[in-house]
């Protein structure tokens, strides 16, 4: 199964980010983002595993989408262009 990343800045943004899409029915989650994909020690992500187009179609609306796109490819990230 195909996992998404949406890198955050913060723990509250990934948080809101989460459940925002939540309430339109998206399932995500707020998970710490693996070592290496983010310049900062500590980063967060919102995962998600479908409807990833709609997710980040809905965080522009809302001006929430900050952070650079992955998607997991066996144990390796690829970036998502935006």
């Amino acid at each position: 199964m195909t996992q998404y990343l949406i890198m955050c800045r913060s723990l509250t943004h990934a948080q809101r980010s989460a459940r925002l899409l939540e309430r339109r029915g998206i399932s995500a989650a707020v998970t710490k983002a693996p070592q290496g994909l983010s310049k900062r020690g500590c980063a967060y992500a919102v995962s998600l595993h479908k409807r990833f187009d709609e997710a980040v179609r809905i965080l522009r609306e809302h001006e929430m989408l900050t952070g650079k796109l992955y998607m997991r490819s066996g144990e390796t990230y690829i970036e998502v262009p935006t």
